[in-house]
């Protein structure tokens, strides 16, 4: 089997709320923006991110009838590169958004990391390397 990496794909409630997100507030490249249709996806680097309409991946994958939520540990962890997390860390802190943990040195992985939240709470590390 060959495969090769197409896209991570978000599952949102809320696709308009996430695209500002991505788009306006983490300043991400659009390739294609279809709100009418739940679809939406950014460039970054030699990766695809999209978001997709969770209510409408329920009905295509007939699970409609199963919670939308549900209370437990993250599942998901976005990792991002950046150049300067500390001053990544900043504009974004302006922009309001809210980090669970600010820049913090992890000399196991030699890198700092910073780790916020999208408006589904699902999880995004903004790391640089140290080395």
């Amino acid at each position: 089997m060959d495969v090769q990496a197409a896209s991570t794909r978000l599952l949102v409630s809320d696709i308009k709320t996430c695209c500002e997100f991505y788009r306006d507030l983490l300043g991400l490249p659009v390739v294609i923006e279809d709100l009418e249709r739940g679809y939406v996806e950014f460039e970054i680097a030699n990766m695809r991110l999209s978001l997709f309409s969770q209510q409408e991946m329920a009905e295509i994958i007939h699970t409609t009838d199963k919670p939308s939520q549900a209370d437990c540990q993250d599942k998901v962890l976005l990792i991002f590169k950046v150049r300067n997390v500390d001053d990544v860390y900043h504009n974004l802190h302006l922009k309001g958004i809210k980090f669970d943990e600010p820049p913090t040195k992890n000399a196991d992985f030699a890198l700092k990391i910073a780790y916020c939240r999208d408006p589904e709470n699902n999880l995004i590390g903004l790391f640089e390397p140290l080395m």
